[in-house]
């Protein structure tokens, strides 16, 4: 259910993520296409779906999907992990 959560989360343009503490944005953006390394470096905990989507002159969806591949490769996380894994 808290994926779920996750997931219809990252299709609202207003959710915010960053990258998981310990990751380093700049090595793992090597490994990364161009297009989706832009997304990550430009991830920093305030900036949201709609933002990154407006940056980089794509559409929200795109944003979306790419956001749900880097969630699922442990990445990144919701900006504010404690208020998406307690439900608030």
């Amino acid at each position: 259910m808290m994926e779920f959560r996750i997931q219809e989360r990252i299709f609202d343009p207003s959710a915010v993520f960053r990258v998981v503490p310990g990751h380093h944005a700049t090595s793992l953006a090597s490994q990364l296409p161009r297009r989706d390394r832009w997304i990550l470096l430009l991830l920093d905990g305030r900036r949201s779906v709609a933002d990154l989507a407006r940056l980089t002159r794509r559409g929200e969806l795109e944003i979306a999907y790419t956001l749900a591949r880097f969630l699922q490769w442990g990445y990144i996380e919701p900006a504010n992990a404690l208020e998406h894994t307690t439900g608030l």
